[in-house]
C-alpha cells in the first residue's frame, strides 16, 4: 500500500508540472492552487513567498529525481560498456518523451538554482548523488575513473537531452551516439 501524498506534495508536484509545463513566468501560487486542484490560498499557505516554493519545489523534485534513480540501478544492471550505453539512451528517450514535462522543470530548476542558494545547494547535493548511482555502473563496465567518468557522462546526455528537448532529431541514434561516449571514458 502506498501512502497517499501530503497536500503539501500535492502541492509541490502541482509546482512541478507547472515549470514543466508553462515555464518559470507562470510558476505563481495561483498557478499551482489550480493545476493541484486546490482552494486559492494553498500554495501561499505553506510557500509564503516565490523563493520559498521554488526551494521547496527543488527539494521535492530531488526526492522524486533520487526514487527514479535508485529504482533504475537497482533493475538495470549493465555489464558491458554496450549494455550502458543501450540502459543510458532508454533513458534520454523516456527523459524527453513520457517524462518530458519532469524533464523541462528539471531545466527550469536549474536556472532558478542559479538565483537561489538554498535550491542551488539541493540540486548540487543531490547531483553527487545521481553520480554516485552512475559511477556504480561505470565501475561494472570496467571504467578506471568512474566519478569522472560518470560526470562527463552525465554532462553529455545533459545535453542531448536539452537539444532533444529544443529541436527533437527523431532520427537521432541515440544508442550509436551513447555508445561512442561511453567507450570513450572506459
Amino acid at each position: 500500500m502506498t501512502d497517499m501524498p501530503s497536500r503539501q506534495e500535492v502541492l509541490l508536484d502541482a509546482a512541478i508540472a507547472v515549470l514543466g509545463s508553462a515555464g518559470p513566468r507562470r510558476l505563481t501560487h495561483r498557478a499551482v492552487d489550480a493545476a493541484a486542484g486546490l482552494p486559492a490560498g494553498s500554495a501561499s499557505n505553506y510557500f509564503k513567498t516565490r523563493d520559498a516554493l521554488v526551494n521547496a519545489m527543488a527539494a521535492r523534485f530531488v526526492e522524486r529525481e533520487q526514487a527514479i534513480w535508485a529504482t533504475l540501478t537497482g533493475l538495470v544492471v549493465p555489464r558491458t560498456p554496450a549494455e550502458l550505453a543501450v540502459a543510458l539512451a532508454a533513458f534520454v528517450r523516456r527523459a524527453v518523451e513520457a517524462d518530458r514535462v519532469m524533464t523541462i522543470a528539471r531545466y527550469g530548476l536549474f536556472l532558478e538554482a542559479a538565483l537561489h542558494p538554498e535550491a542551488h545547494r539541493t540540486l548540487a547535493d543531490s547531483a553527487r548523488e545521481i553520480r554516485r548511482f552512475g559511477a556504480q555502473w561505470l565501475r561494472a563496465v570496467g571504467a578506471a575513473d568512474p566519478e569522472t567518468a560518470c560526470e562527463l557522462i552525465l554532462d553529455q546526455m545533459d545535453g542531448m537531452i536539452l537539444h532533444q528537448l529544443a529541436y527533437p532529431d527523431p532520427a537521432l541514434d541515440l544508442e550509436r551516439r551513447l555508445d561512442t561516449v561511453v567507450r570513450a571514458y572506459t
